[in-house]
């Protein structure tokens, strides 16, 4: 027993028509403040706050004993919590956001149709032309993949997730940033230090190198460079493919597809002794950012919490 899936999320921003207009622009599906793709519809809702920020990341569990169990854990450490219409809700006493905890039925993701790929002795492509070039309109997201906020204590939030359910995937500074998993998914969320708690950014799920590879330059063409984060390339924590840019608000979003996959928790090695040369990306930038570790908008964040306290 234990969690099996990222829901939903709610962010708050100034102005949510410009992230309804958005997430229309890439593929997503929905109404005012309620967006997600075909198979995974509704998760991403966007709410009016004076300042953006995360609201709340919802997880799914497998039945009412594994919420007994996360009343036991948090017992044990001291967060309060509320359980009420089968949902169990903790607002976070550090970072003021909230987790919400339901039980839903165990399902995978929805297969989609693989493109077939031509490599040295493995001829999947014959007599026909790449995929990516005629099918009529380019793939879209398929779900919210995961979550990265900053944390005034990034060990305590830790220690709040994995009292909720998550497991740890891999850590880096011995648990000054821990990518924490509620699925099969390397990581469902990622935390790291900041000078105030703040969504660092979210990602989207694609098909593949060439969905990746494709819904970034056509973003990117439409909105100008100025929009460009990090990217393309692939992470060596996580091993997925990433390309990140800023969504209207200035909060930074992914596109990413391949990520490691773990089945069986017992047998996986929690990793903290990175090789920093290629921890960021062995292939592309060689270094991350500084961007991810400042973001633009970062005065704006503390004014908006400190005025929020």
């Amino acid at each position: 027993m234990a969690l099996h899936r990222l829901m939903e999320m709610e962010v708050g921003v100034p102005d949510p028509s410009t992230l309804d207009d958005f997430y229309q622009e890439i593929g997503f599906t929905g109404e005012k403040g309620v967006w997600g793709s075909e198979t995974y519809p509704g998760q991403i809702k966007v709410s009016e706050a004076s300042y953006r920020q995360l609201k709340y990341i919802k997880m799914a569990c497998e039945d009412d004993a594994d919420i007994a169990a996360i009343k036991t854990r948090l017992d044990a450490i001291g967060v309060a919590y509320e359980h009420s219409n089968g949902e169990l809700q903790v607002t976070d006493p550090i970072n003021k956001w909230r987790y919400v905890v339901a039980p839903s039925a165990v399902t995978d993701q929805i297969t989609m149709p693989r493109r077939a790929l031509n490599s040295p002795g493995n001829r999947e492509r014959v007599g026909e032309r790449a995929q990516v070039l005629i099918e009529p309109s380019p793939r879209t997201p398929r779900r919210l993949g995961h979550v990265v906020v900053g944390s005034p204590d990034p060990q305590k939030t830790t220690e709040l997730c994995l009292a909720l359910g998550f497991r740890a995937s891999d850590t880096i500074g011995g648990g000054m940033a821990t990518f924490m998993r509620c699925s099969r998914d390397h990581h469902n969320l990622l935390v790291t230090p900041g000078p105030v708690p703040y969504l660092n950014h979210y990602a989207m799920e694609q098909d593949d190198f060439d969905a990746v590879m494709r819904g970034a330059t056509l973003y990117l063409r439409a909105h100008g460079e100025e929009n460009q984060v990090a990217g393309p390339g692939r992470h060596q924590i996580g091993g997925n493919i990433f390309w990140y840019m800023k969504d209207p608000s200035g909060t930074f979003f992914e596109f990413f597809a391949d990520m490691d996959n773990i089945e069986n928790d017992e047998a996986w090695v929690v990793k903290d002794d990175w090789d920093m040369t290629d921890a960021w990306s062995i292939w592309g930038e060689k270094d991350q950012p500084e961007l991810f570790f400042k973001v633009p908008d970062m005065e704006e964040l503390i004014t908006g919490w400190n005025a929020s306290q």
